[in-house]
């Protein structure tokens, strides 16, 4: 019972909303626990396709095991970038991104049925629902050698992983579990991305990620040992870990865009207009990403330009956008969004 309650508190206002039970399930919808048996039988990457149609970035942060990378802005540059599942026309593909107000699934599901794919499903509950579901994610290596997370090795005494820029934990379940490992966390932001290495016992890996949910730890994923090609290394001394984000170009901190609120900014959300209307920030304009190549002018250049969508993906995308289109000063929100009203909450 514990477990549960930990599990629906984790999930936030997103998740919640998702999986309530007055939200349709669509004919062409893939529900929590059918995805979960998906994998639990082993049949992702065998007999079910599972496309993750965020961009790059996000997958390596942590995506269902076995899924693969398609990002919809790929599928729509090359069509026949669908090629590389290698699934047949007949095969059960389904599509996933950010959860519900996510679209991009959605999108690249529909291109795959024009192109003749005839079994294919879309998992709008998205990485939300997989982690109110309590699953793992799994990391890339290229995601850990960016640099700037929070590795938890539980083999004291062994090389583990080696990037200057992360921190490490090195200590046994149980250790993890006493005042030992609490106080090492202790500082550690919540919002902190945190990977569990796992050399071989998934057990171990899923109730060391059940225990850092249990701390209230919101991003977590784990990566395998074996998969690394990097330098290994024996681990620091034990310390208090702490964390802080580095944003990149023209990313902004959500406390920052909500103060763009508050002053009344320009605050360009590039939602579907029905996701729009059901709720935004104050003040906001709604230009959809798809219109944007075309519309791109209704957006003033000579103002600071704030920009955000449901899960932070086609915000990055519309910064990338605008830079070639010649605007200057735009910034955009990766996070997630959930709006009544015109009144929004932002979870990082």
């Amino acid at each position: 019972m514990r477990r549960i309650l930990l599990g629906l508190a984790l999930s936030g206002a997103l998740a919640c909303a998702a999986l309530a039970a007055d939200v349709k399930v669509e004919a062409d919808e893939v529900i929590n626990d059918q995805m979960v048996g998906f994998y639990e039988q082993g049949s992702i990457g065998k007999n079910v396709w599972v496309v993750d149609s965020r961009p790059v970035g996000k997958f390596i942060a942590g995506h269902i095991p076995g899924a693969v990378s398609l990002p919809l802005d790929m599928l729509k540059k090359n069509p026949n970038s669908a090629e590389k599942l290698g699934a047949p026309k007949t095969g059960k593909l389904v599509f996933y991104c950010s959860g519900r107000e996510c679209t991009l699934s959605v999108d690249s599901a529909a291109m795959f049925r024009e192109m003749g794919y005839t079994d294919v499903w879309v998992y709008r509950n998205g990485v939300p629902g997989w982690n109110q579901k309590a699953q793992p994610l799994l990391a890339e290596a290229d995601f850990i050698q960016k640099g700037n997370l929070v590795l938890i090795d539980t083999a004291p005494g062994q090389d583990t992983i080696s990037v200057a820029s992360n921190k490490l934990v090195q200590l046994t379940q149980a250790d993890l579990r006493s005042a030992k490992g609490h106080n090492a966390l202790a500082n550690l932001s919540k919002n902190a991305p945190i990977m569990v290495l796992d050399r071989g016992d998934m057990g171990l890996v899923n109730g060391v990620l059940e225990d850092l949910r249990e701390q209230d730890f919101r991003r977590l994923a784990y990566f395998p040992v074996k998969a690394w090609k990097g330098a290994m290394a024996a681990a620091p001394a034990l310390t208090m870990i702490t964390w802080a984000p580095i944003y990149g170009p023209g990313q902004i901190a959500p406390k920052d865009f909500e103060a763009a609120v508050a002053a009344n900014k320009f605050i360009l959300d590039v939602r579907p207009t029905a996701d729009f209307v059901g709720g935004h920030f104050k003040g906001a304009v709604n230009l959809p990403i798809e219109d944007m190549e075309r519309d791109f002018a209704k957006i003033p250049k000579d103002v600071p330009v704030f920009v955000n969508c449901a899960t932070g993906a086609k915000s990055q995308k519309t910064y990338d956008i605008l830079g070639r289109k010649g605007y200057t000063n735009v910034s955009y929100l990766d996070a997630e969004i959930a709006c009544k009203g015109e009144s929004c909450t932002i979870k990082e």
